[in-house]
């Protein structure tokens, strides 16, 4: 295998998608969901910059008053992007999809695959073109998406503070680790598959078991085998006795493993959850270990999904049967 030849094949995949009317489709998808999440982001914040406008307000009026001076902190404009994410990664692994689903098989069922292989190219560097090509097309999209929905919010003088921006690029690169995720699974079973209607078919089961039916199953297991909530009554109404402390930190200790665990099964959680945290360890001003300690699954789940799925890929694709 040589990196040119991998990288030929990507830009001819690449520019097969660009070119086609299927990337305007998603391009188009990707924007609405955007702009419908942005909507949602721009109204959340407007009333968080109402509140902001209250208490400047009300610290004027007590200017006099001692204890009084600490000036409120104005709402980051990252929070409008946080929610437009937020959104993406709820609809946008469908179109990841609908990227991915008939590398393999589309090329199988129009016999092209067979004719690619008469050329002097070998099969590994096949496959990981198509995966690198589908790769930078998703790349193109969160971009194009990202450049599109910030050009928008300046318009409307909503400008991202220096601080924003890494923040916003973190939140962009967790929705594309997502998106990559499920474009694995779709080019895994594109690969599996006869057809690309059953590739297709079977790498949206998929998504909704990841997305919906694990998460919601592990939830309710877990609860249901977890201890129950301490009552305060038992202690004689003392939250602050060394026994109910106790307990109460077990609770805790466990609704977060039962969430690391459901994290670890979905991806499509992991990518909220990652979401979620990172923009509250910027508010709270949490420490990186315990940051890592509440992400760590949401980590592994994105990273792991991806590289087994590939895996499964490349090593069906190596050994398939061209005729």
């Amino acid at each position: 295998m040589t990196a040119e030849r991998v990288f030929i094949v990507a830009k001819k995949e690449f520019a097969d998608q660009v070119t086609g009317w299927r990337f305007l489709v998603i391009l188009a998808l990707f924007l609405a969901i955007a702009l419908a999440g942005t909507y949602s982001g721009v109204g959340s914040y407007e009333r968080e910059l109402d509140r902001y406008a209250q208490e400047l307000a009300t610290m004027d009026d007590r200017f006099d008053e001692p204890g009084r001076m600490t000036m409120p902190a104005k709402p980051p404009v990252e929070g409008v992007y946080s929610s437009m994410f937020l959104v993406l990664i709820s609809y946008g692994s469908l179109l990841a999809i609908a990227v991915g689903f008939d590398l393999v098989s589309g090329e199988k069922e129009s016999r092209s695959l067979k004719s690619l292989l008469s050329h002097p190219v070998y099969r590994d560097e096949i496959i990981n073109g198509k995966a690198l090509g589908g790769v930078a097309l998703l790349v193109l999209v969160v971009g194009g998406v990202l450049l599109i929905s910030t050009a928008l919010l300046l318009v409307f003088s909503f400008v991202p503070s220096p601080d924003d921006l890494w923040m916003i690029l973190t939140y962009a690169g967790i929705t594309l680790l997502l998106l990559v995720t499920f474009f694995s699974i779709a080019l895994a079973f594109s690969t599996l598959c006869r057809e690309s209607g059953s590739a297709l078919l079977l790498a949206v089961v998929v998504f909704i078991l990841l997305s919906s039916v694990i998460p919601y199953t592990t939830t309710h297991i877990g609860t249901a085998l977890m201890m129950e909530k301490p009552d305060p009554a038992a202690y004689g109404g003392d939250v602050f006795s060394e026994g109910y402390q106790t307990e109460i930190t077990a609770y805790y200790e466990q609704l977060n493993l039962i969430a690391s665990f459901r994290n670890l099964l979905s991806p499509g959680m992991a990518a909220d959850n990652l979401i979620q945290e990172v923009r509250n360890s910027l508010s709270s001003g949490a420490t990186f270990e315990d940051t890592l300690g509440k992400i760590w699954s949401s980590v592994a789940a994105l990273a792991v999904y991806p590289i087994v799925f590939f895996a499964i890929a490349y090593t069906r694709f190596l050994r398939m049967d061209i005729r």
